[in-house]
């Protein structure tokens, strides 16, 4: 096995297990002025803990500036299809320009997830979801009031999750590293030393696999 076996869909047999796997990046940084850049480091720390970094393809033509809906399509199936090859899924699910993990992102892993692929992530910030809610939206202020509802009128989710409970019980149900931070870093989409610390979690948990597997 390539990691060990839970409930979570993805399997790998043994001579799996000794082959680089291949890690889909998936993430905001796509967004970042410097994408190909960073994609470029975050692969360079891949191979350094023995696996092969899959980068999506949609940063250097969207901050290019190219667009159209004929773009838009192409980007989505070169990702569909690097997320095809991959065997893990490692998400970085920061809050992106909100509350929660960028869309895009929640998506791909999501997907990853349902072709049975294994999926792991990682979040620079702290704290739950419903005290982010708290934070950004505030909280409804009528005596009556559930300690859930916000000022917007609807409910925040109340589990103790970092995020929407479907994508914290997908990455749960895979017995992978899911990281977050204790204090957010100075430059939230820079930060590498939590992906970092995560891909070394990945390589011990493989590590392991391969010993029992003898």
């Amino acid at each position: 096995m390539g990691f060990p076996s839970s409930t979570c869909q993805g399997r790998y047999d043994q001579n799996k297990a000794r082959t680089m796997l291949k890690l889909y990046l998936a993430g905001p940084e796509v967004f970042l002025e410097d994408a190909t850049d960073m994609g470029r480091l975050k692969v360079e720390l891949c191979a350094r803990y023995g696996f092969e970094g899959l980068y999506p393809l949609d940063g250097e033509p969207v901050m290019a500036g190219a667009g159209g809906q004929g773009l838009s399509a192409r980007i989505f199936g070169a990702n569909l299809a690097l997320i095809r090859q991959a065997d893990v899924v490692l998400a970085n699910l920061t809050p992106f320009r909100g509350l929660s993990a960028d869309p895009g992102t929640a998506f791909e892993l999501g997907f990853g997830f349902a072709l049975g692929k294994k999926v792991a992530a990682y979040s620079n910030m702290p704290g739950d979801l419903l005290n982010r809610a708290r934070e950004h939206i505030g909280a409804a202020q009528h005596e009556d009031a559930a300690p859930t509802l916000m000022a917007d009128g609807l409910h925040a989710e109340d589990f103790g999750l970092f995020d929407n409970l479907m994508l914290a019980e997908a990455l749960m149900s895979c017995d992978l590293p899911v990281k977050q931070a204790e204090t957010p870093p100075a430059d939230l989409f820079r930060d590498l030393s939590l992906f970092e610390a995560t891909l070394e979690a990945l390589a011990d948990a493989q590590g392991s696999a391969l010993s029992r597997a003898g």
